[in-house]
């Protein structure tokens, strides 16, 4: 139990940092049509995303967007962070009374909807009962965020089946991080100026090595994302599940860091680091999966057994973090492109293999049961690797009947025609930029 006097103190503090918006980077989510259907909608809206990637900001960004544009009066939102020092007593018996305390002190307008948000509510056990009861009072909309994946899976399994939107978000896209740097929204015409395209390319090499957590691209200081990882480590792994042995976790995220795109299996991360029981590396890549920082690619089979038996590759959430944690004498330039092209893939919402026979094809998407779409990836396209880059590309193009490829490149833009198949070489900086 906590007292009233502390919730009331909280809330005041809490909402007085909320509605700073004076450091939130725009976010595209907010502006397209399935975002304005999720707010009308009556589910409760879950943000997931790994620790500052913005899912805070976001939220401050929605009650904005919603105080102006539906004109809601100030005091109809109540933002509650629940990893507060101050909560640490804070139990399920007392949703209740928080929502009594902020009836209390800031009277919002019954007749109008009241915004919920509440920030890494997975820390109190029993929530989601609460949060469903709320769901069904049509007075109310609730926001969520959580740092962990088993919030969609475990809690959400039992009293939120069908009755959640689920939001994912990544640090910022390419996209977002070009209209920060520039002080405006892109549109497509951005492609056909010159002058915006040179900048574009320079501020792509900014993106390639710092990556795009908000706060590191505020302050440009990229050695603070290893106390990132030292967070993300400690407070969603090592406290959760109680782990033991925190260096053995910290060894095997920061290999996987340095092998971003390499297919990885238990057998050869226990054989590369000091954690020998292949059990112990499968729960550990599992929690790692869980906080976002990594995300795991299947190879492509129609087998299930075949997809199971083979390793799958590793993309690490942000090539800052690459460019930071990884055990290099240099980076790889070719794997950081791939791992950007993954990430915004994924913004995409889209189902992501990779292709492997004789050769190999870095990514091949799946939509409606069928393959649509194969890419490749490379810095560019040259005498040293144009033969092995092409065939693994024409081959997964020949597996799947498609007539049309996709290189992704540093700079080079160009339409080959092989064998009655057209592959278009596109800069990576144009894809990313283009809407789609």
């Amino acid at each position: 139990m906590i007292t009233p006097e502390t919730l009331k103190e909280v809330i005041l503090r809490q909402r007085k940092i909320f509605l700073d918006t004076k450091k939130a980077i725009s976010r595209e989510i907010l502006f397209g049509k399935k975002f304005q259907k999720i707010i009308s909608l009556r589910e409760i809206v879950i943000i997931t995303g790994i620790r500052r990637s913005g899912k805070s900001y976001l939220m401050r960004l929605i009650w904005k967007k919603i105080a102006k544009e539906s004109k809601m009066p100030e005091t109809n939102f109540l933002y509650f962070n629940f990893e507060d020092e101050n909560l640490l007593r804070f139990d399920v018996s007392d949703f209740e009374v928080l929502l009594e305390c902020y009836f209390e002190i800031l009277e919002p307008n019954r007749n109008k909807k009241i915004y919920l948000f509440f920030d890494e509510i997975q820390n109190i056990g029993g929530w989601e009962k609460f949060a469903n009861r709320l769901r069904e009072d049509r007075r109310y909309k609730v926001f969520i965020t959580s740092s962990n994946a088993t919030l969609l899976s475990s809690e959400i399994g039992t009293s939120l089946t069908g009755r959640n939107c689920p939001i994912s978000l990544f640090p910022l896209s390419f996209r977002e991080f070009c209209g920060f740097k520039l002080k405006r929204m892109l549109d497509n015409r951005d492609l056909y100026e010159t002058e915006t395209k040179i900048k574009f390319k320079k501020i792509f090499r900014d993106y390639l090595e710092n990556g795009g957590f908000p706060e590191i691209v505020i302050r440009n200081f990229r050695p603070l994302l290893q106390e990132y990882l030292k967070n993300i480590i400690y407070r969603d792994i090592v406290l959760r599940y109680k782990i033991k042995n925190e260096t053995n976790l910290r060894e095997i995220s920061a290999f996987i860091i340095s092998n971003i795109g390499v297919s990885l299996s238990l057998e050869k991360i226990s054989r590369m680091t000091k954690v020998k029981n292949l059990m112990s590396v499968k729960n550990y890549l599992s929690h790692l999966k869980n906080s976002f920082l990594f995300y795991s690619v299947a190879k492509f089979s129609y087998s299930l057994k075949d997809q199971i038996y083979n390793p799958d590759k590793i993309y690490v959430i942000d090539s800052g973090m690459y460019n930071e944690i990884a055990f290099l004498s240099s980076p790889n330039f070719g794997r950081i492109l791939e791992n950007i092209v993954f990430l915004e893939l994924k913004r995409r919402g889209k189902d992501v293999y990779y292709y492997r026979e004789k050769n190999e094809c870095d990514f091949v998407i799946r939509e409606n049961n069928s393959i649509n779409t194969v890419i490749q990836v490379t810095k560019n396209l040259n005498l040293q690797n144009e033969n092995r880059e092409i065939m693994g590309l024409v081959e997964a193009m020949n597996k799947f009947e498609l007539k049309e490829g996709l290189i992704l490149t540093e700079d080079q833009e160009e339409e080959r025609k092989i064998k009655g198949k057209s592959i278009k070489l596109v800069p990576l900086w144009k894809w990313l930029i283009e809407e789609k």
